[in-house]
């Protein structure tokens, strides 16, 4: 196997579009800027509408063909905290996620379904993550979300 020459960098302070076309994730450098517990979701830049139905710690998301599996994560853009959310699916159209008991009880949601890849921080101290061989296939490109106070670098080709 010969190294890969071509392989480009991007940098980001906000979450947003990093890379719009198929791509491949080659690797992450991570800059959390306090101690707090911040995330880094990167997502194929593809997503599903649906709705929600919160109950207390529980909502139900209804999206038509989500093509998920339980324990899958999600990237959810909602009325209630967005956030990356491990699904309990229900029925091909349904999962459901674990919420805070706070906010509105229904309303739309816009779910990224393709999570490529997610790092936690719980310092304020910066890392290097390194996928190996070809790395995670972006076939629509790539999207971050990024936590308060956390940039990011994503390496791709």
């Amino acid at each position: 196997m010969t190294m890969q020459y071509d392989v480009k960098s991007q940098h980001a302070a906000v979450s947003g579009l990093m890379v719009p076309y198929r791509t491949r994730l080659k690797g992450a450098v991570i800059f959390p800027f306090s101690a707090a517990t911040g995330y880094s979701v990167f997502v194929n830049d593809v997503y599903i509408s649906g709705t929600y139905a919160r109950t207390t710690t529980t909502a139900t998301v209804t999206a038509t063909n989500h093509g998920l599996s339980t324990g899958q994560w999600v990237y959810l853009d909602w009325d209630l905290t967005d956030n990356p959310y491990q699904v309990t699916v229900t029925t091909s159209n349904a999962f459901t996620v674990t919420v805070a008991n706070s906010g509105a009880t229904s309303g739309n949601v816009t779910v990224w379904n393709q999570v490529l890849l997610q790092a936690d921080a719980s310092n304020a101290t910066a890392f290097n993550l390194v996928i190996p061989g070809e790395g995670i296939l972006a076939k629509d490109g790539i999207r971050t979300f990024l936590a308060a106070d956390v940039h990011c670098t994503v390496f791709y080709g």
